[in-house]
C-alpha cells in the first residue's frame, strides 16, 4: 500500500530529519510545516497521514484541533515522553496514534504503515493491556472486591499516583519526590490495595479516566 505523510515540527532541523527518515523508509513526504496552519495542502485520503512532532502538549492538541476543523483525523503524535493522560486526550481529539520517539527508525515506518491501515497506535505496554480489555473496561477493572472510591489516598500516595499516570518508573518517582525507591514501592502497594486494582498501569488508567481534569501531574511536583 502506497502511503504519504505530511510532517509538522517547529524546527527546520527536526522537519528535515523526519523527512529523511520517512523518505528513506519508502514513504512519500507530501509536505513539511512548522504548524498545522501552514499545511495549505492536505490530501483527504485514507492513505495520507500527518506526523505531529511538537514538544509542547498545548501545541500537539492545537495541531489536532486545527486538523479536526478541516475534518482530518489521521494524525500520529510523537511525544518526548509517555503521558497517559495526554495520550487519552489526543485520542479524544482525533489522533490515530500516540507514541514516544525512543524507537528505531524502522519502527516508526512500521507504525506509520499500520496507522494508514486504520490501526490505533500506542506504546506497546499499553497496547498489550488494551488488546485484552477495552479502555472503558480497564478504567473499571478490579481484583476481587468492592469498587474503589479512591478518596482515602494520602497526599504522598496521590503524588505517587500522579507519577504513575506520567509513566514514571519507581526509580524516577523516588528521585522526583526525594524519597527512597523502597518507600515508593510501599506507596505503590498501598495505592493498588486502596484502589483495588491489580497493577500500576490499571491504577494510572483508573486515575486518568476519573480525574484527568484538574489532576496534578508529577512534573508539577516540587
Amino acid at each position: 500500500m502506497a502511503i504519504s505523510v505530511s510532517i509538522i515540527n517547529p524546527s527546520t532541523i527536526g522537519r528535515e530529519g523526519l523527512r529523511r527518515i520517512v523518505s528513506d523508509g519508502g514513504i512519500a513526504v507530501m509536505a513539511t510545516a512548522a504548524s498545522a496552519a501552514e499545511l495549505t495542502e492536505l490530501p483527504m485520503r485514507d492513505d495520507h497521514l500527518v506526523l505531529i512532532d511538537m514538544p509542547r502538549i498545548e501545541d500537539q492538541l492545537d495541531a489536532l484541533h486545527q486538523l479536526a476543523d478541516r475534518d482530518f483525523h489521521q494524525a500520529l503524535v510523537l511525544a518526548d515522553k509517555f503521558d497517559l493522560g495526554v495520550m487519552l486526550t489526543c485520542f479524544e481529539h482525533g489522533a490515530r496514534g500516540y507514541t514516544v520517539k525512543d524507537m528505531p527508525c524502522d519502527t516508526l515506518i512500521a507504525l506509520l504503515r499500520l496507522a494508514a491501515l486504520g490501526h490505533r497506535i500506542m506504546p506497546p505496554d499499553v497496547a498489550d493491556m488494551l488488546r485484552r480489555e477495552n479502555l472503558g473496561a480497564i478504567a473499571h477493572e478490579r481484583v476481587d472486591g468492592p469498587p474503589a472510591q479512591g478518596t482515602n489516598l494520602s497526599q504522598r500516595e496521590n503524588d505517587v499516583l500522579s507519577c504513575l499516570m506520567a509513566g514514571y518508573s519507581n526509580k524516577h518517582i523516588a528521585r522526583k519526590l526525594r524519597v527512597t525507591e523502597a518507600t515508593v514501592k510501599v506507596h505503590v502497594k498501598a495505592i493498588l490495595r486502596k484502589l483495588n486494582v491489580a497493577n500500576r498501569t490499571q491504577a494510572a488508567m483508573w486515575a486518568t479516566a476519573r480525574a484527568r481534569t484538574g489532576a496534578q501531574h508529577c512534573s508539577d511536583l516540587g
